[in-house]
């Protein structure tokens, strides 16, 4: 994979590192602590990249019917 060099990815599929543009898929909980999990470790080109976790919440609400 070539490298990229973005100043910043965005993914909701997982991590994606920006200097080689390898995808993570977040199958793990570790991808999911906010207050932990803020760097990663490319296993592709080998370079270290900041994390942050942005967690979305909505809610769906409908009348019932009597």
């Amino acid at each position: 994979m070539s490298e990229i060099y973005c100043e910043e990815t965005y993914s909701s599929e997982g991590p994606q590192c920006p200097y080689c543009g390898r995808q993570y898929t977040a199958d793990e909980p570790h991808y999911y602590d906010e207050m932990n999990y803020t760097e990663e470790d490319c296993d592709e080109c080998g370079k270290k990249f900041s994390v942050s976790i942005c967690t979305t919440v909505a809610w769906s609400c409908e009348p019932i019917e009597s």
